[in-house]
């Protein structure tokens, strides 16, 4: 019985060893990434590693299961959105399984990184616009809203990618500058501009150019009038953002994902409305306020400090 006991806690620090490699820093996930959707994700990693699935193969089963689940919405009745929003929810464990399997294998590459991205776009475009023909259908009623719902729709969606664009920066930022695991921003568009000029000429390239230059047009709309980098004390950026950072994932890709879930489930759109529109612009401009005067404060003007 004791001997079990070892083999079992040996097991679970085995598997907790793995989970650990398999995260990005905890810092940079936002919460309920962090706390729901990995470890949920992890099961289908340990499913996943022993094969030769890739974490490109498995963008791909993503953005299969995020077409799918709009196709759901798009049938407009209540039992279709609860499937449209389960759908939407394994959509977004797939999400995290790419990344999981890629760190465990150490076969990550930039190139998937954007093609993940682009994933993530064309799923939430595509519930987008299936969400509006469901709509149309007639089985909820949106005579309550003062104009056309596709209009509500199109709102919501470019919030939602503003929303996205501000969390992603600022995580990025905050990596960077405040804990140095990665390159930021200003630096990464520096580091894809080159690989695009390396590769410019080569025929075979062409969808690495095309992504690349996807990201590159993602990375200005980021960096918007920033003229030259910004240079940071690591500890004072730190002790700063470590806050503000974590008020940021609130309005976050998965936090948006999770209120489409629930209008979904509930049979009620006007919840995905208002937070979108409403409470999560509302809280944007407020946070991004606070944000921009904090790393004023902080920001080394002087390139020769």
């Amino acid at each position: 019985m004791e001997k079990n006991n070892s083999k079992l806690k040996e097991y679970n620090k085995q598997m907790f060893k793995e989970y650990r490699k398999s995260i990005k820093h905890a810092v940079f996930d936002e919460t309920l990434t962090l706390y729901i959707l990995r470890p949920i994700a992890f099961i289908f990693v340990k499913l996943f590693y022993p094969t030769s699935i890739t974490p490109n193969q498995v963008s791909l089963m993503t953005t299969i299961t995020g077409i799918i689940s709009a196709y759901f919405f798009s049938r407009g009745d209540a039992v279709s959105f609860v499937i449209a929003g389960s759908l939407y929810f394994f959509a977004l464990v797939l999400d995290c399984v790419d990344g999981m399997i890629a760190r465990l294998k150490n076969n990550g590459t930039a190139v998937g990184r954007i093609i993940d991205g682009v994933s993530d776009y064309i799923v939430g475009t595509t519930v987008y616009i299936g969400m509006g023909i469901g709509f149309g259908k007639g089985y909820i009623d949106l005579e309550f809203l003062p104009f056309s719902y596709w209009w509500f729709l199109a709102i919501a969606a470019v919030s939602h990618i503003v929303h996205a664009m501000l969390v992603d920066y600022y995580r990025a930022e905050f990596m960077a500058h405040g804990l140095g695991k990665q390159t930021s921003t200003w630096e990464e568009k520096k580091k894809f501009t080159d690989e695009l000029n390396k590769i410019k000429n080569q025929k075979n390239k062409l969808f690495e150019k095309v992504l690349i230059a996807l990201y590159l047009g993602y990375s200005r709309l980021q960096l918007f009038k920033m003229k030259e980098q910004e240079l940071y004390d690591s500890k004072s950026y730190f002790k700063s953002n470590q806050l503000l950072i974590r008020l940021w994932f609130w309005i976050g890709p998965t936090a948006s994902a999770f209120v489409i879930m629930i209008s979904a489930f509930l049979f009620r759109p006007i919840i995905f409305f208002v937070f979108t529109i409403g409470f999560a612009n509302l809280y944007m401009i407020i946070l991004w306020i606070i944000q921009v005067k904090t790393n004023k404060k902080i920001l080394i003007k002087n390139k020769n400090l």
